[in-house]
């Protein structure tokens, strides 16, 4: 995917991630989760969340995590 793929549109507010840039991306997934986790940062940072409280390290799919 491009980096200038994603973009900030004024009129809703909001980043844009455009369906062509991850489905022409060499890795669909990571291009996906790449755009998805920078926005949550910059939210998160914005917010000043407590993240060391509402974090934790990627799961695995199908194996619950230990509490």
């Amino acid at each position: 995917m491009k980096p200038d793929a994603a973009f900030f549109h004024e009129t809703m507010g909001e980043f844009i991630l455009p369906y062509d840039a991850v489905r022409t991306a060499a890795n669909p997934d990571q291009a996906l989760f790449d755009f998805l986790q920078s926005t949550y940062e910059a939210a998160a940072d914005a917010a000043k969340w407590d993240r060391d409280a509402l974090e934790c390290a990627p799961g695995q799919p199908g194996v619950v995590r230990e509490i």
